[in-house]
């Protein structure tokens, strides 16, 4: 398997357990119960009307296409620990997974923009004292404070039937396809692969690309303008795997470069020799 060496790793398992601090007061608001006091939910998480706060940061869903985030309705949320919590049937982690993932709301406040958990089962989703997050499926690594990473990976617990690792952090399960545990929304299971081929992410750099017959993705995010037949990663001079190709056309980090990268470029093809012919 491309992750099972990471799990006998002890930097990959350990995790810090955090120290929640608790507040007394945000803004001119006081912690209470209450009806116009921030409530306690626990775990360094508080109730403000029909709102969650993690401390004094607002917490915002993440929308669905085209939609504007949504508060998080208190009655549906439970704290798991770690920053870990269920809501309604999902599970999400208290942090932003992307340095975008903030809005800025009418009262000059920034919220924070959560990202679901997509693959975790949350009937069965639990945290240990050692803050390792597992369902009963899986067990999850947490790889938030590295960037360059998928923000979680998923490992099966058992033998995994039915889960397929395609590479750089991509897996099909269940007759769709994952980033890490992000859902690559429309991808088309059966023929999508890794662009870079089964390599661990770990080795993949800044070239987490996976396409299926006609479109790709970086991440679990869609490349607009991307042919998929002609995508490509050049392996030569190109550090981190941070350019992608098609054609001269180039991207980076999911997005076309306006000026094309010179790695795009290839070799110039040599001048054709014409022979005269002999009289």
């Amino acid at each position: 398997m491309l992750l099972g060496g990471l799990l006998v790793s002890p930097s990959a398992r350990a995790q810090a357990v955090p120290v929640e601090t608790p507040i007394t007061q945000c803004g001119d608001k006081k912690v209470g119960p209450g009806k116009d006091e921030l409530q306690p939910l626990g775990h360094g998480f508080y109730a403000e009307g029909e709102r969650v706060r993690r401390g004094c940061t607002p917490l915002l869903q993440q929308p669905l296409k085209n939609r504007p985030p949504q508060p998080f309705a208190p009655e549906s949320f439970k704290p798991l620990g770690c920053g870990y919590f269920r809501y309604a049937t999902g599970i999400y982690w208290d942090k932003p997974l992307g340095e975008q993932d903030t809005v800025d709301e009418a009262d000059g406040v920034r919220a924070e923009v959560l990202t679901r958990l997509d693959l975790a089962d949350a009937a069965t989703f639990e945290v240990n004292e050692d803050c390792q997050p597992r369902d009963a499926r899986f067990l999850y690594l947490n790889h938030t404070a590295t960037p360059a990473l998928p923000p979680f990976v998923a490992v099966p617990r058992g033998e995994g039937s039915g889960y397929e690792e395609l590479g750089c952090g991509f897996v099909r399960t269940e007759g769709r396809v994952f980033f890490g545990v992000q859902l690559v929304e429309g991808a088309h299971a059966p023929s999508f692969a890794s662009v870079q081929g089964r390599l661990p992410y770990v080795e993949c750099g800044e070239g987490l690309y996976g396409k299926d017959r006609t479109r790709v993705w970086w991440r679990q995010q869609l490349v607009k303008g991307a042919r998929a037949k002609l995508f490509r990663v050049p392996k030569d001079d190109n550090p981190g795997a941070r350019v992608a190709c098609v054609g001269r056309r180039s991207f980076q980090l999911g997005v076309v470069d306006k000026k094309p990268n010179p790695v795009c470029r290839g070799a110039k093809k040599s001048a054709r020799v014409v022979k005269k012919n002999k009289r």
